[in-house]
């Protein structure tokens, strides 16, 4: 299977799904990591085409056709529209760049899925698996064999311990940690400054140290 790089050498233009603050960030940790690429960043998707950024407003990510030699990064912060997106535009034979920012520390033993976003800071430790799409926001951190589903989301400074496990479009505010060999089931949300110290069923709410867990449902 062609790797990433020889795959970005190929790319014909490089574009940012989300156009809001986090997209701008992206824009940025972008040139950061492909400086030799990043003349191909060549905008944006949003469905809101007045938004104030750099670089144009290409299209609509619901319906915007994929050239063959585009890579998307995403820079959506909700899991489950991170998922939608995604979803849209591989239907159409889009595929997703991994953008791992070089201030970032990751461990040569873990696994990082396609399409993840892994920002300044950031720390992926021995054995860690992350899932496909997993956004860890600057200074996030997972310990050794701790893992992510597909389209968690890490916010600055937010952590998990040795062990613990996030699953699918988990959602973890700032400095919200999850406690060693922990797991939070799919759609949760762990608050800001909270701490999920015991296993959590799926759809709940996390909040408090330590976390109280009510349903989200």
């Amino acid at each position: 299977m062609q790797s990433q790089q020889d795959w970005l050498a190929s790319v014909g233009r490089i574009i940012i799904v989300g156009a809001g603050g986090f997209g701008r960030e992206v824009l940025l940790w972008a040139r950061d990591a492909w400086p030799d690429q990043a003349s191909k960043i060549g905008g944006f998707l949003s469905a809101d085409a007045a938004l104030p950024v750099p670089l144009p407003i290409l299209g609509d990510p619901s319906d915007y056709a994929a050239e063959p030699d585009d890579g998307f990064v995403l820079a959506i912060g909700i899991p489950q529209v991170r998922r939608r997106v995604v979803s849209q535009i591989e239907s159409r034979g889009g595929r997703f760049l991994t953008l791992i920012h070089p201030t970032a520390v990751v461990s040569p033993t873990a696994s990082v899925g396609e399409g993840a976003v892994i920002c300044p800071y950031a720390i992926v430790s021995d054995a860690v698996r992350l899932g496909r799409f997993t956004l860890m926001n600057y200074h996030s951190s997972l310990g050794h064999d701790a893992s992510t589903g597909d389209y968690a989301v890490l916010s600055p400074y937010a952590t998990l311990g040795g062990g613990a496990v996030v699953e699918e479009d988990v959602f973890l505010g700032m400095h919200a940690s999850v406690g060693p060999g922990k797991r939070v089931g799919q759609r949760s949300k762990v608050s800001a400054n909270s701490a999920a110290l015991c296993d959590v069923p799926a759809d709940s709410l996390i909040h408090g140290v330590p976390g109280h867990v009510s349903s989200l449902m």
